[in-house]
Protein backbone atom coordinates (compact mmCIF):
# COMPACT_ATOMS: atom_id res chain seq x y z
CA UNK A 1 0.00 0.00 0.00
CA UNK A 2 1.37 3.39 -0.96
CA UNK A 3 1.88 5.81 1.92
CA UNK A 4 1.60 9.44 0.91
CA UNK A 5 2.07 12.59 2.95
CA UNK A 6 -1.24 14.37 3.59
CA UNK A 7 0.24 17.64 2.41
CA UNK A 8 0.81 16.13 -1.03
CA UNK A 9 -2.76 15.20 -1.69
CA UNK A 10 -6.12 16.51 -2.66
CA UNK A 11 -7.50 12.98 -3.00
CA UNK A 12 -5.00 10.50 -1.68
CA UNK A 13 -6.13 7.48 -3.67
CA UNK A 14 -5.73 9.30 -6.98
CA UNK A 15 -2.51 11.18 -6.37
CA UNK A 16 0.04 9.08 -8.26
CA UNK A 17 -2.27 8.45 -11.23
CA UNK A 18 -3.34 12.10 -11.38
CA UNK A 19 0.27 13.30 -11.23
CA UNK A 20 1.21 11.20 -14.24
CA UNK A 21 -1.82 12.37 -16.21
CA UNK A 22 -1.04 16.00 -15.45
CA UNK A 23 2.54 15.53 -16.60
CA UNK A 24 1.39 13.89 -19.81
CA UNK A 25 -1.16 16.55 -20.66
CA UNK A 26 1.09 19.45 -19.66
CA UNK A 27 3.82 18.68 -22.16
CA UNK A 28 2.06 19.59 -25.44
CA UNK A 29 0.79 22.84 -23.92
CA UNK A 30 4.19 23.81 -22.53
CA UNK A 31 5.86 23.03 -25.84
CA UNK A 32 3.82 25.77 -27.50
CA UNK A 33 5.69 28.48 -25.58
CA UNK A 34 9.34 28.74 -26.62
CA UNK A 35 11.83 30.08 -24.07
CA UNK A 36 12.15 33.84 -24.36
CA UNK A 37 14.30 36.57 -22.78
CA UNK A 38 17.26 36.66 -20.43
CA UNK A 39 16.93 36.96 -16.65
CA UNK A 40 19.92 38.64 -14.98
CA UNK A 41 20.47 38.23 -11.25
CA UNK A 42 23.10 39.80 -8.98
CA UNK A 43 23.83 37.73 -5.89
CA UNK A 44 26.10 38.47 -2.95
CA UNK A 45 27.38 34.89 -2.67
CA UNK A 46 29.09 33.26 -5.62
CA UNK A 47 28.57 29.55 -6.24
CA UNK A 48 31.66 27.40 -5.70
CA UNK A 49 30.09 24.22 -7.11
CA UNK A 50 26.87 22.91 -8.60
CA UNK A 51 27.57 19.32 -7.59
CA UNK A 52 24.60 18.53 -5.34
CA UNK A 53 26.63 16.17 -3.15
CA UNK A 54 28.94 18.97 -2.03
CA UNK A 55 26.98 22.19 -2.61
CA UNK A 56 25.72 23.94 0.52
CA UNK A 57 24.65 27.40 -0.75
CA UNK A 58 21.15 28.57 -1.74
CA UNK A 59 22.40 29.87 -5.09
CA UNK A 60 23.72 26.37 -5.79
CA UNK A 61 20.40 24.88 -4.70
CA UNK A 62 18.61 27.12 -7.21
CA UNK A 63 20.85 25.93 -10.03
CA UNK A 64 20.62 22.28 -8.97
CA UNK A 65 16.83 22.54 -9.05
CA UNK A 66 17.05 23.58 -12.70
CA UNK A 67 19.87 21.35 -13.95
CA UNK A 68 18.85 18.10 -12.23
CA UNK A 69 15.68 16.17 -11.56
CA UNK A 70 14.70 14.47 -8.31
CA UNK A 71 12.28 11.84 -7.09
CA UNK A 72 10.68 14.48 -4.85
CA UNK A 73 11.15 18.21 -4.47
CA UNK A 74 10.25 21.06 -2.11
CA UNK A 75 7.78 23.55 -3.57
CA UNK A 76 7.44 27.28 -2.99
CA UNK A 77 5.36 26.65 0.14
CA UNK A 78 8.07 24.45 1.68
CA UNK A 79 5.99 21.32 1.09
CA UNK A 80 7.35 18.02 -0.19
CA UNK A 81 5.77 17.14 -3.54
CA UNK A 82 6.50 14.34 -6.01
CA UNK A 83 8.73 15.13 -8.97
CA UNK A 84 9.67 11.99 -10.93
CA UNK A 85 8.14 9.74 -8.27
CA UNK A 86 4.81 8.12 -9.14
CA UNK A 87 4.35 5.65 -6.28
CA UNK A 88 6.23 4.89 -3.08
CA UNK A 89 5.75 2.47 -0.22
CA UNK A 90 7.36 0.96 2.86
CA UNK A 91 7.82 -2.64 3.81
CA UNK A 92 5.96 -3.70 6.94
CA UNK A 93 9.12 -3.60 9.06
CA UNK A 94 10.00 -0.08 7.84
CA UNK A 95 13.40 -1.21 6.57
CA UNK A 96 12.72 -1.14 2.82
CA UNK A 97 11.48 1.90 0.91
CA UNK A 98 10.56 1.57 -2.77
CA UNK A 99 9.95 4.40 -5.24
CA UNK A 100 8.53 3.86 -8.72
CA UNK A 101 9.29 6.79 -11.00
CA UNK A 102 8.45 8.16 -14.42
CA UNK A 103 10.63 6.84 -17.23
CA UNK A 104 11.50 8.32 -20.63
CA UNK A 105 13.89 10.96 -19.28
CA UNK A 106 17.54 11.25 -20.21
CA UNK A 107 20.59 13.21 -19.18
CA UNK A 108 21.82 16.09 -21.32
CA UNK A 109 24.50 13.79 -22.77
CA UNK A 110 21.81 11.41 -24.07
CA UNK A 111 22.18 8.66 -21.45
CA UNK A 112 18.89 7.31 -20.04
CA UNK A 113 17.75 8.28 -16.59
CA UNK A 114 16.77 4.75 -15.62
CA UNK A 115 16.70 2.79 -12.37
CA UNK A 116 20.38 1.90 -12.65
CA UNK A 117 21.31 5.58 -12.97
CA UNK A 118 19.10 6.57 -10.02
CA UNK A 119 20.55 3.84 -7.79
CA UNK A 120 24.11 4.76 -8.78
CA UNK A 121 23.46 8.42 -7.99
CA UNK A 122 22.18 7.66 -4.50
CA UNK A 123 24.94 5.19 -3.75
CA UNK A 124 27.50 7.85 -4.61
CA UNK A 125 25.69 10.33 -2.34
CA UNK A 126 25.87 7.72 0.44
CA UNK A 127 29.57 7.01 -0.05
CA UNK A 128 31.75 9.26 2.15
CA UNK A 129 34.79 8.31 0.06
CA UNK A 130 33.16 10.02 -2.94
CA UNK A 131 33.56 13.41 -1.26
CA UNK A 132 29.85 13.74 -0.44
CA UNK A 133 29.36 16.10 2.49
CA UNK A 134 25.89 14.63 3.04
CA UNK A 135 26.87 10.96 3.38
CA UNK A 136 26.35 10.93 7.16
CA UNK A 137 23.03 12.74 6.97
CA UNK A 138 21.69 10.31 4.36
CA UNK A 139 23.28 7.19 5.87
CA UNK A 140 19.91 5.87 7.05
CA UNK A 141 19.01 5.20 3.39
CA UNK A 142 21.48 2.32 3.50
CA UNK A 143 21.93 1.16 -0.07
CA UNK A 144 19.96 1.85 -3.25
CA UNK A 145 19.13 -0.99 -5.64
CA UNK A 146 17.67 -0.75 -9.14
CA UNK A 147 14.50 -2.74 -9.65
CA UNK A 148 13.63 -3.10 -13.31
CA UNK A 149 13.79 0.12 -15.33
CA UNK A 150 11.49 2.31 -13.26
CA UNK A 151 11.99 1.61 -9.56
CA UNK A 152 14.65 2.06 -6.91
CA UNK A 153 14.65 0.20 -3.60
CA UNK A 154 16.35 1.65 -0.53
CA UNK A 155 17.53 -1.04 1.86
CA UNK A 156 17.45 1.10 5.00
CA UNK A 157 20.28 1.08 7.52
CA UNK A 158 17.81 2.30 10.15
CA UNK A 159 14.18 3.33 10.32
CA UNK A 160 13.60 6.91 9.24
CA UNK A 161 10.16 8.51 9.11
CA UNK A 162 11.64 11.62 7.43
CA UNK A 163 12.77 9.96 4.20
CA UNK A 164 10.63 12.09 1.87
CA UNK A 165 12.21 15.27 3.22
CA UNK A 166 15.67 13.81 2.62
CA UNK A 167 14.74 12.82 -0.92
CA UNK A 168 13.23 16.26 -1.61
CA UNK A 169 16.38 18.18 -0.73
CA UNK A 170 18.56 19.14 -3.71
CA UNK A 171 21.39 17.03 -2.27
CA UNK A 172 19.31 14.09 -3.54
CA UNK A 173 19.37 15.34 -7.14
CA UNK A 174 20.01 12.56 -9.66
CA UNK A 175 23.46 12.90 -11.19
CA UNK A 176 25.13 10.99 -14.02
CA UNK A 177 27.80 9.15 -12.03
CA UNK A 178 29.63 7.98 -15.16
CA UNK A 179 29.97 11.55 -16.44
CA UNK A 180 31.03 12.64 -12.96
CA UNK A 181 33.82 10.02 -12.96
CA UNK A 182 34.99 11.08 -16.42
CA UNK A 183 34.86 14.84 -15.79
CA UNK A 184 36.18 14.94 -12.23
CA UNK A 185 36.13 18.43 -10.66
CA UNK A 186 34.74 19.96 -13.87
CA UNK A 187 31.43 18.23 -13.14
CA UNK A 188 30.89 20.72 -10.33
CA UNK A 189 30.87 23.59 -12.83
CA UNK A 190 29.33 21.95 -15.91
CA UNK A 191 27.19 19.17 -14.43
CA UNK A 192 25.36 16.65 -16.57
CA UNK A 193 21.75 16.53 -15.46
CA UNK A 194 18.29 15.90 -16.87
CA UNK A 195 16.53 19.10 -15.81
CA UNK A 196 15.13 21.91 -17.97
CA UNK A 197 18.39 23.92 -18.01
CA UNK A 198 22.10 23.27 -18.37
CA UNK A 199 25.14 25.34 -17.42
CA UNK A 200 26.42 27.29 -20.40
CA UNK A 201 29.21 29.32 -18.81
CA UNK A 202 31.00 29.43 -15.46
CA UNK A 203 33.56 32.13 -14.60
CA UNK A 204 34.42 31.74 -10.92
CA UNK A 205 34.07 34.89 -8.83
CA UNK A 206 32.35 36.71 -11.68
CA UNK A 207 29.32 35.06 -13.29
CA UNK A 208 27.67 31.90 -14.56
CA UNK A 209 24.76 31.29 -16.88
CA UNK A 210 22.17 28.64 -17.74
CA UNK A 211 20.47 27.90 -21.04
CA UNK A 212 17.61 25.50 -21.91
CA UNK A 213 18.39 21.80 -22.09
CA UNK A 214 17.12 20.81 -25.57
CA UNK A 215 16.68 17.19 -24.49
CA UNK A 216 14.48 17.92 -21.47
CA UNK A 217 11.03 16.38 -21.41
CA UNK A 218 8.83 17.05 -18.42
CA UNK A 219 6.28 19.32 -16.78
CA UNK A 220 8.72 22.18 -15.99
CA UNK A 221 10.18 23.25 -19.36
CA UNK A 222 12.52 26.22 -19.60
CA UNK A 223 10.70 29.53 -19.96
CA UNK A 224 13.82 31.67 -20.45
CA UNK A 225 16.48 31.72 -23.16
CA UNK A 226 19.13 32.42 -20.56
CA UNK A 227 19.55 32.92 -16.81
CA UNK A 228 22.71 34.79 -15.83
CA UNK A 229 23.94 35.07 -12.24
CA UNK A 230 26.51 37.74 -11.39
CA UNK A 231 28.57 37.51 -8.19
CA UNK A 232 28.58 40.97 -6.56
CA UNK A 233 29.43 40.81 -2.82
CA UNK A 234 29.27 44.58 -2.21
CA UNK A 235 25.75 45.76 -1.35
CA UNK A 236 26.07 49.14 -3.02
CA UNK A 237 27.33 47.66 -6.28
CA UNK A 238 24.47 45.16 -6.42
CA UNK A 239 21.87 47.85 -5.81
CA UNK A 240 23.41 50.09 -8.47
CA UNK A 241 23.03 47.32 -11.04
CA UNK A 242 19.31 47.11 -10.35
CA UNK A 243 18.89 50.89 -10.38
CA UNK A 244 20.56 51.16 -13.81
CA UNK A 245 18.62 48.21 -15.21
CA UNK A 246 21.70 46.07 -15.77
CA UNK A 247 20.16 43.26 -13.73
CA UNK A 248 16.56 42.25 -13.04
CA UNK A 249 16.88 40.79 -9.51
CA UNK A 250 19.22 41.47 -6.57
CA UNK A 251 19.33 39.58 -3.30
CA UNK A 252 19.88 40.85 0.26
CA UNK A 253 18.83 44.44 -0.22
CA UNK A 254 20.21 46.37 2.78
CA UNK A 255 17.69 48.28 4.86
CA UNK A 256 19.09 51.65 3.81
CA UNK A 257 18.44 50.87 0.13
CA UNK A 258 14.83 49.68 0.39
CA UNK A 259 13.24 53.13 0.06
CA UNK A 260 15.56 54.05 -2.82
CA UNK A 261 14.60 50.97 -4.82
CA UNK A 262 10.91 51.31 -4.02
CA UNK A 263 11.09 54.87 -5.35
CA UNK A 264 12.22 53.62 -8.76
CA UNK A 265 9.66 53.59 -11.56
CA UNK A 266 10.54 50.06 -12.64
CA UNK A 267 11.49 48.05 -9.54
CA UNK A 268 10.48 47.25 -5.97
CA UNK A 269 11.64 45.35 -2.90
CA UNK A 270 9.75 42.26 -1.80
CA UNK A 271 10.05 40.92 1.76
CA UNK A 272 9.26 37.19 1.64
CA UNK A 273 9.37 34.95 4.70
CA UNK A 274 12.76 33.62 5.75
CA UNK A 275 13.82 30.72 7.95
CA UNK A 276 17.54 31.53 7.99
CA UNK A 277 19.06 31.14 11.46
CA UNK A 278 22.35 33.06 11.70
CA UNK A 279 24.83 31.95 14.37
CA UNK A 280 28.51 31.84 15.21
CA UNK A 281 29.31 28.13 15.13
CA UNK A 282 32.08 27.34 17.62
CA UNK A 283 34.96 24.91 17.27
CA UNK A 284 34.58 22.96 20.50
CA UNK A 285 38.25 22.66 21.32
CA UNK A 286 40.28 24.25 24.11
CA UNK A 287 38.56 27.12 25.94
CA UNK A 288 35.29 26.68 24.05
CA UNK A 289 34.83 23.26 25.60
CA UNK A 290 34.00 25.15 28.81
CA UNK A 291 30.27 25.87 28.97
CA UNK A 292 30.93 28.98 31.10
CA UNK A 293 32.91 30.50 28.22
CA UNK A 294 30.20 29.62 25.73
CA UNK A 295 27.56 31.24 27.93
CA UNK A 296 29.68 34.36 28.40
CA UNK A 297 29.97 34.72 24.62
CA UNK A 298 26.21 34.35 24.25
CA UNK A 299 25.09 36.80 26.94
CA UNK A 300 27.59 39.57 26.17
CA UNK A 301 25.85 40.57 22.93
CA UNK A 302 23.29 43.31 22.37
CA UNK A 303 21.32 41.51 19.68
CA UNK A 304 18.48 44.02 19.58
CA UNK A 305 20.94 46.85 19.11
CA UNK A 306 22.76 45.09 16.27
CA UNK A 307 19.52 44.06 14.53
CA UNK A 308 18.33 47.66 14.52
CA UNK A 309 21.65 49.47 14.15
CA UNK A 310 23.38 47.22 11.62
CA UNK A 311 20.68 45.14 9.94
CA UNK A 312 18.17 47.99 9.87
CA UNK A 313 15.51 45.74 11.38
CA UNK A 314 15.97 42.90 8.86
CA UNK A 315 16.27 40.28 11.58
CA UNK A 316 14.70 38.85 14.73
CA UNK A 317 16.85 37.77 17.73
CA UNK A 318 17.10 33.99 18.07
CA UNK A 319 14.70 32.07 20.28
CA UNK A 320 16.29 28.70 19.43
CA UNK A 321 18.68 27.34 16.85
CA UNK A 322 15.88 26.15 14.56
CA UNK A 323 14.48 28.98 12.47
CA UNK A 324 10.80 29.73 11.79
CA UNK A 325 9.32 27.63 8.99
CA UNK A 326 11.51 24.63 9.82
CA UNK A 327 8.65 22.18 10.31
CA UNK A 328 6.92 24.47 12.77
CA UNK A 329 4.78 21.65 14.21
CA UNK A 330 7.98 20.26 15.77
CA UNK A 331 9.85 23.51 16.41
CA UNK A 332 10.03 24.99 19.92
CA UNK A 333 11.23 28.39 21.11
CA UNK A 334 12.82 29.65 24.31
CA UNK A 335 13.47 32.89 26.14
CA UNK A 336 16.12 34.80 24.16
CA UNK A 337 19.60 34.82 25.63
CA UNK A 338 19.84 37.81 28.00
CA UNK A 339 22.19 40.73 27.49
CA UNK A 340 24.20 40.70 30.73
CA UNK A 341 27.74 42.06 30.46
CA UNK A 342 28.53 41.76 34.17
CA UNK A 343 27.43 38.14 34.32
CA UNK A 344 29.53 37.44 31.20
CA UNK A 345 32.62 38.92 32.88
CA UNK A 346 31.99 36.86 36.01
CA UNK A 347 31.69 33.66 33.99
CA UNK A 348 35.00 34.34 32.24
CA UNK A 349 36.65 34.94 35.60
CA UNK A 350 35.23 31.66 36.93
CA UNK A 351 36.67 29.91 33.89
CA UNK A 352 40.12 31.32 34.67
CA UNK A 353 40.30 34.20 32.22
CA UNK A 354 41.13 37.80 33.06
CA UNK A 355 43.75 40.55 32.56
CA UNK A 356 46.62 38.19 33.29
CA UNK A 357 45.24 35.36 31.15
CA UNK A 358 43.22 36.79 28.31
CA UNK A 359 40.99 34.53 26.29
CA UNK A 360 42.11 34.74 22.65
CA UNK A 361 39.61 34.02 19.87
CA UNK A 362 39.75 34.19 16.08
CA UNK A 363 36.41 34.72 14.38
CA UNK A 364 35.76 33.88 10.72
CA UNK A 365 33.09 35.73 8.76
CA UNK A 366 32.17 35.84 5.07
CA UNK A 367 31.83 38.99 3.02
CA UNK A 368 28.59 39.15 1.05
CA UNK A 369 26.96 35.90 2.19
CA UNK A 370 24.57 37.29 4.84
CA UNK A 371 23.07 40.70 5.55
CA UNK A 372 25.90 43.04 6.60
CA UNK A 373 28.03 40.04 7.57
CA UNK A 374 31.39 41.85 7.61
CA UNK A 375 29.98 44.72 9.70
CA UNK A 376 28.31 42.28 12.07
CA UNK A 377 31.63 40.48 12.49
CA UNK A 378 33.35 43.66 13.60
CA UNK A 379 30.52 44.49 16.01
CA UNK A 380 30.69 41.04 17.60
CA UNK A 381 34.42 41.31 18.08
CA UNK A 382 34.01 44.76 19.61
CA UNK A 383 31.46 43.55 22.16
CA UNK A 384 33.64 40.59 23.13
CA UNK A 385 36.68 42.85 23.47
CA UNK A 386 34.59 44.99 25.84
CA UNK A 387 34.38 42.09 28.31
CA UNK A 388 38.12 41.43 28.18
CA UNK A 389 38.40 38.89 25.35
CA UNK A 390 41.20 39.29 22.84
CA UNK A 391 38.94 38.65 19.85
CA UNK A 392 40.10 39.13 16.27
CA UNK A 393 37.89 39.24 13.17
CA UNK A 394 38.95 37.50 9.99
CA UNK A 395 36.68 38.49 7.08
CA UNK A 396 37.15 36.06 4.19
CA UNK A 397 36.12 35.77 0.58
CA UNK A 398 33.42 33.13 0.14
CA UNK A 399 35.60 30.29 -1.24
CA UNK A 400 38.08 30.67 1.65
CA UNK A 401 35.31 30.92 4.24
CA UNK A 402 33.56 27.83 2.87
CA UNK A 403 36.79 25.82 2.61
CA UNK A 404 37.69 26.57 6.23
CA UNK A 405 34.68 24.54 7.42
CA UNK A 406 35.96 21.44 5.64
CA UNK A 407 39.30 21.38 7.44
CA UNK A 408 39.48 18.66 10.15
CA UNK A 409 38.43 20.00 13.52
CA UNK A 410 41.85 19.68 15.14
CA UNK A 411 43.53 21.55 12.26
CA UNK A 412 41.29 24.62 12.15
CA UNK A 413 42.88 27.99 12.71
CA UNK A 414 39.73 29.75 13.90
CA UNK A 415 37.45 29.43 16.94
CA UNK A 416 34.09 30.49 15.52
CA UNK A 417 32.55 31.05 12.12
CA UNK A 418 29.41 32.88 11.06
CA UNK A 419 27.05 30.44 9.32
CA UNK A 420 23.37 30.61 8.43
CA UNK A 421 21.18 27.52 8.41
CA UNK A 422 17.83 27.07 6.67
CA UNK A 423 16.33 23.68 5.88
CA UNK A 424 12.72 22.62 5.69
CA UNK A 425 12.84 19.51 7.90
CA UNK A 426 13.50 19.25 11.64
CA UNK A 427 15.41 15.97 11.26
CA UNK A 428 17.43 17.37 8.34
CA UNK A 429 18.37 20.42 10.43
CA UNK A 430 19.16 18.80 13.77
CA UNK A 431 20.75 15.57 12.57
CA UNK A 432 23.18 17.22 10.18
CA UNK A 433 24.30 19.86 12.68
CA UNK A 434 24.38 18.01 15.99
CA UNK A 435 24.73 14.27 15.48
CA UNK A 436 28.19 12.99 16.32
CA UNK A 437 30.46 12.65 13.30
CA UNK A 438 28.21 14.06 10.57
CA UNK A 439 30.25 16.20 8.18
CA UNK A 440 27.95 19.25 8.40
CA UNK A 441 28.49 19.23 12.18
CA UNK A 442 31.12 21.97 11.98
CA UNK A 443 31.51 22.37 15.76
CA UNK A 444 32.45 18.83 16.71
CA UNK A 445 29.45 18.78 19.04
CA UNK A 446 28.86 15.32 20.49
CA UNK A 447 26.24 14.38 23.07
CA UNK A 448 25.02 10.84 23.69
CA UNK A 449 21.59 12.12 24.71
CA UNK A 450 21.19 14.00 21.43
CA UNK A 451 22.42 11.06 19.32
CA UNK A 452 19.96 8.72 21.05
CA UNK A 453 17.04 11.14 20.73
CA UNK A 454 17.72 11.78 17.05
CA UNK A 455 17.65 8.03 16.41
CA UNK A 456 14.32 7.81 18.27
CA UNK A 457 12.94 10.74 16.26
CA UNK A 458 13.78 8.98 13.00
CA UNK A 459 12.32 5.67 14.13
CA UNK A 460 8.80 6.97 14.83
CA UNK A 461 6.14 8.50 12.62
CA UNK A 462 3.89 9.37 15.57
CA UNK A 463 3.64 13.16 15.62
CA UNK A 464 3.13 13.41 19.38
CA UNK A 465 6.22 11.30 20.02
CA UNK A 466 8.19 13.40 17.54
CA UNK A 467 7.11 16.62 19.26
CA UNK A 468 8.39 15.38 22.60
CA UNK A 469 11.64 14.02 21.19
CA UNK A 470 12.59 17.01 19.07
CA UNK A 471 11.60 19.48 21.79
CA UNK A 472 14.10 17.79 24.10
CA UNK A 473 16.84 17.91 21.47
CA UNK A 474 16.25 21.62 20.87
CA UNK A 475 16.32 22.33 24.62
CA UNK A 476 19.66 20.53 25.03
CA UNK A 477 21.16 22.52 22.15
CA UNK A 478 19.84 25.81 23.52
CA UNK A 479 21.27 25.04 26.97
CA UNK A 480 24.64 23.62 25.83
CA UNK A 481 25.26 26.52 23.42
CA UNK A 482 27.61 25.06 20.81
CA UNK A 483 26.67 28.16 18.82
CA UNK A 484 26.52 31.84 19.65
CA UNK A 485 22.90 32.28 18.64
CA UNK A 486 22.32 35.58 16.81
CA UNK A 487 19.10 36.08 14.83
CA UNK A 488 16.76 34.94 12.09
CA UNK A 489 17.61 36.86 8.95
CA UNK A 490 14.82 38.41 6.92
CA UNK A 491 14.77 38.36 3.13
CA UNK A 492 14.75 41.52 1.05
CA UNK A 493 14.79 41.02 -2.73
CA UNK A 494 14.91 43.78 -5.30
CA UNK A 495 13.02 42.86 -8.45
CA UNK A 496 12.36 44.61 -11.75
CA UNK A 497 8.81 45.11 -13.02
CA UNK A 498 9.91 43.21 -16.15
CA UNK A 499 9.95 39.95 -14.15
CA UNK A 500 6.83 37.86 -13.66
CA UNK A 501 6.36 34.56 -11.83
CA UNK A 502 9.49 34.71 -9.67
CA UNK A 503 9.28 33.04 -6.24
CA UNK A 504 11.77 32.32 -3.48
CA UNK A 505 11.46 29.76 -0.73
CA UNK A 506 11.94 30.60 2.96
CA UNK A 507 15.37 28.92 2.75
CA UNK A 508 16.40 31.56 0.16
CA UNK A 509 16.31 29.11 -2.76
CA UNK A 510 15.13 30.93 -5.87
CA UNK A 511 12.53 29.15 -8.02
CA UNK A 512 12.22 29.77 -11.76
CA UNK A 513 9.53 27.32 -12.86
CA UNK A 514 7.17 30.00 -14.17
CA UNK A 515 9.43 33.02 -14.61
CA UNK A 516 9.02 35.27 -17.63
CA UNK A 517 10.82 38.48 -18.56
CA UNK A 518 9.18 41.04 -20.77
CA UNK A 519 11.21 41.60 -23.93
CA UNK A 520 11.59 45.22 -25.05
CA UNK A 521 10.67 46.18 -28.55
Amino acid sequence: MTRILPSLLSRSGLRSVTASLLMATALPLAALAAPEGELRIAVGADANTFHPHVNSLPVGNAVDGLVFQQLFRIDADNKVVPALAKEWDWSEDGMTFTVTFETGHKFSNGKPLDAAAVAASFNQLLDPDSGSIYAGLYASLGEAEAQGEDAVVFHMAEKNGHVLMLLANTAASIIDTEANAEMGAEYGFYPVGSGPYMVDEFIGGERFSLVPNPDYEGPRPATLEKITFMAVPEDGSRMALLETGEVDIVDRVPAESIDTINALDNAEVILPDSMFSISMEMVLNGPLEDKRVREALNISLDRDGMVQGILGGLGTPSEGQVGPGTEDALRVTFEPKPYDVERAKALLEEAGYGPGNKLELTVNCPNGRYIKDAQVCQALVGQWQAIGIDAQARVLDLPSWSAAHRVPLEERTYDMSMIGRATAGIDFTLYRLFHTGVSANTTGFSDERVDSLLAEGRATTDIDEQKEIYAEVQKIIWDEMPFVFLWYQKQAIGISDKVEGFTIRPDETMLFDDVHVSVDG
